[in-house]
């Protein structure tokens, strides 16, 4: 389910007639835990990790805080070796996600939520160039 509504919203974020802005600014760095590499993700790190498709490889790994809420999670979508889908949490609702659209190990969609289920804006980079170029708000 979860792997279904991840990927809906990566699709339908790719259809929504998108508006160019000139708030363009150069891609965010990767957060210090945030790792395209499935190997890099080990339970002795504190990461809970699955398995989920059966083949052998960590497709899916989770961190926890202190108070044992989500604080980040993170999927290979594709199941193609390769970290490509991340959210981030507070308090146990999600407030980001970043997410690798076409498998290169670059994050070109960043999507911005608040009370955890409303997207108040996304950003892209849709050459792929590093920058983002797109941005859409959807609150003011």
């Amino acid at each position: 389910m979860k792997k279904n509504l991840a990927w809906f919203l990566s699709v339908a974020l790719m259809v929504i007639a998108p508006v160019a802005s000139s708030e363009a600014e150069h891609a965010r760095p990767l957060h210090p835990e945030q790792h395209f590499d499935v190997t890099m993700y080990r339970e002795a790190d504190g990461w809970i990790i699955a398995d989920t498709s059966g083949d052998g490889k960590t497709d899916y790994a989770l961190k926890l805080d202190q108070d044992l809420k989500k604080e980040m999670e993170v999927i290979d979508f594709n199941n193609d070796g390769s970290m490509d889908n991340f959210y981030f949490y507070r308090r146990d609702a999600r407030i980001r996600e970043e997410i690798d659209t076409n498998h290169n190990g670059r994050i070109d969609l960043w999507i911005h939520i608040e009370g955890g289920v409303y997207i108040v804006r996304y950003e892209r980079d849709t050459n792929h160039d590093g920058h983002i170029d797109l941005v859409k708000r959807f609150v003011e």
